[in-house]
This record gives C-alpha cells, structure tokens and sequence, in this order.
C-alpha cells in the first residue's frame, strides 16, 4: 500500500493511468507544502483534476464533509493530499459515495491513513465511523522528514498509545472472550518497538510513518480500530468533546501515560479477594444525573447509548462472572500489566528526546478535566477496557484519584 515516492513521480504517473478525474483534497498549509506542485504536474500533462482547498486546521466535521461531498463527481478519483483530519473526510466520502481514494501524507502525525475508519466531528464530539481506506499510499520522504516538530510528536504520541490499547484488547479478550488476533498483536508491538529504538536516528522518521500506517492496515485486517485504539483514545475523545484543541495525536500521547498508571494499581489489589465487590450497584438515576452533568449537550444521545450497558454493570451473574474470571486468570493480567510497566520507562524517555512534555499543564490541560475524561470516557464508546473493569469494580473513581 506504501509506496516512497520521490517527486511524486509514482503518484503522476498512476494519475496519468487513470480514467477518473482526480479530486485534490488539501487545505490551505497542505496545498502549499505539496498540493500545489502535484496540481501543476498535473497541468503540465493536461490532465483535467478538481481541486477543493480547506482553510487552515479544518476539522472533519458536518461543515467541511459537505463541501467535500458538493464538489465531488460521480466517478471523481480522491486524493488526500494533508494529514488527520483531511484523511478523514476524504476516507469518509470515498466510502459513501464509492469512489475511489489515494492518500498523500504530509506528516507522520497520526494513524488513519491506512484506516478502516474515520474519526469525525458530529454535535462536537468524536464518532468513529466506517470508512474506505486507500488504494495507495504515496509518501515524499523529504516532506516527512521536514513536517513540523510538533506534528512529529503527535505521531509518537499516536503510535505509543498503540501499548495500552493492544493491553485493553488483551484483557478484554481474556474476560470476556472478545476475539483477539495475537499474530496482529506481534505485529503492532513490532512497529513501536522499532520506533521507539530509533528515535535521533536517520530513519526515525520513516519508522514513525511507517508504524502510523501499519496500524491502519491492521484495523482493515481486524475489521475496527481495536489494534490501535483502547481507553487512551476514548480519553483523548472526551477532551476533544471539552474544546481542547490540540492535535490528536498530542492527547493521546498524554493519556497513554496514565492509562499505564492505572494499569499498574492492579498489581496492588488482591485479585484473589475481590467477593466484597459483587454487590456494588450503581444507582441508574445517579448515574444519569453524572452524564447530563458530564456531557451537556449531547447527554440524551449518551444515555440512550449506554442504557444496556449500566444494566450489563449492575447484572449480578456478568459481576460474578467477570471477577471469577479474573481470579482464574490473574497470571495472565499480572503478565499484561508488566509489560506495559517494561515499556513505560522507554516511552518516557522517548518523549524527552524528541520534546513531548508530560506535564499537562504545559498543554492548559486542567487536572479536574482529566479525573473526568478518566471516568466518564467509557461512555463515548461500547469498548471494554481497564476503565471498564474498574467501573464494574465500582473502584474506577478512587483509582483515578490516587494516579493524578
């Protein structure tokens, strides 16, 4: 799917060969680093294309989709020509309106480009949403090598966050026999071990891009984003929804780090010993009360969404039979927990040398706002996770309180 493209000669070339028109899809920095030499290539070859370019930092949200989807053709050939959020619109419409689609990345900042799915911006949250992903994928190392630092974190942060997610598929798997691809799970692992062992070296960047674009094609494999997304991104997600505007892949990275805190409180309970739990009930007009609270706008939508789900917590028999399961299986989470604590030192160190502070203050994001995106971000999505075992543990609250 990757093909390193000097020149963009492959991508002309491939153009060139094609019947569909294509439709360049840029904003305004992105059609200046690239967008607007592939288009004069384009003319010199006489090749008719269209060309829609987005203001600066556009999100994929209902405003800029309808754009897209107004000035695209029946038959139109999309290229992408940008990161994040331009990817996702042009995957979006590809898939809606059939078409077909080719990605030109600017920057190794984030792990779409390959992907199944989009993230979009609907009522002012984050929804992932089924998506095409591209036929090629056409990189100008020059052009990711030279992409702004800051952009280059958000792809670390990104890639990083793959560790607790293949964590959270991991102990899903085991306590509620959700399907897992190990093979898959390796071949993630590989990617960020790769990355995060080359980093000040030559080929860091393309290592970065690289790893980016594998999880995307591991999500198509699987299906959904489970290899590259877990409890770090519904957090991400929920700041998002809070009006913080920094890229993705910076969030993230930050709720990585103590998504792996609240990994490590595990190996001080006693998982042998948690009977005392099978009664905790949560009462559903408190709860309701927390998301009207929590969610403001779009809280009906939330509670709609997850009314099965509180009555699935506050089941006896699925409390009884997740916390046998985790005496049975305590081995095996213990396993899970100490492999993340192995990599959290790397990642650490990782984040110093390329500049990606930790300190969220550094990023204006308030401590208050992170105790609720660590509690309340198990709604934004249906997906079991390490939040998800401790709010059936009816202990996700203190825990959170004790890591931030």
């Amino acid at each position: 799917m990757l093909e390193w493209d000097e020149d963009f000669k492959g991508l002309i070339s491939f153009l060139k060969d094609q019947r569909n028109p294509p439709f360049l899809l840029c904003d305004e920095n992105t059609y200046k680093v690239c967008g607007e030499y592939i288009s004069k290539e384009l003319e010199k070859l006489k090749i008719s294309y269209d060309l829609l370019i987005l203001p600066p930092d556009s999100h994929s949200d209902e405003k800029n989709i309808g754009k897209a989807f107004l000035n695209t053709r029946e038959n139109s050939l999309i290229v992408s020509v940008g990161s994040g959020s331009i990817t996702d619109t042009a995957r979006f419409i590809a898939y809606k309106q059939r078409l077909r689609f080719v990605s030109v990345p600017t920057a190794p900042s984030m792990d779409g480009y390959a992907s199944p799915v989009s993230a979009l911006t609907i009522n002012g949250l984050k929804t992932t949403v089924l998506a095409k992903p591209p036929e090629k994928i056409f990189a100008n190392l020059d052009i990711i090598k030279t992409s702004p630092n800051i952009l280059k974190r958000a792809g670390f942060g990104d890639l990083m966050g793959k560790f607790t997610a293949l964590a959270d598929w991991k102990l899903s798997n085991i306590l509620t026999g959700e399907t897992i691809n190990l093979k898959v799970v390796e071949e993630m692992y590989k990617a960020c071990e790769d990355t995060l062992r080359n980093i000040e070296k030559e080929n860091f960047e393309k290592l970065l891009l690289e790893g980016l674009i594998k999880s995307g094609e591991l999500m198509t494999i699987i299906g959904n984003s489970r290899p590259a997304s877990g409890s770090e991104h519904h957090v991400a997600h929920y700041w998002e929804f809070l009006g913080y505007n920094l890229f993705h892949g910076i969030k993230v990275g930050l709720s990585t780090l103590y998504i792996i805190r609240l990994y490590k409180t595990l190996l001080k309970i006693n998982l042998d010993d948690l009977k005392y739990r099978n009664n905790i009930i949560k009462s559903f007009e408190e709860w309701k009360d927390e998301i009207k609270r929590n969610f403001s706008k779009i809280h009906d939508e939330i509670i709609k969404e997850n009314i099965e789900r509180i009555k699935k917590f506050n089941n006896l028999d699925f409390r009884r039979e997740i916390i046998e399961k985790i005496k049975i299986n305590r081995g095996k989470i213990y396993s899970i927990v100490e492999k993340l604590v192995e990599r959290e030192e790397k990642i650490l160190e990782g984040y110093k040398k390329i500049n990606f502070s930790t300190n969220l203050e550094d990023w204006k994001i308030k401590k208050e706002d992170l105790r609720r995106a660590l509690i309340y971000s198990i709604y934004i999505r249906d997906r079991f996770s390490i939040l998800t075992l401790y709010q059936i543990l009816g202990i996700l609250e203190e825990e959170v309180e004790k890591i931030i």
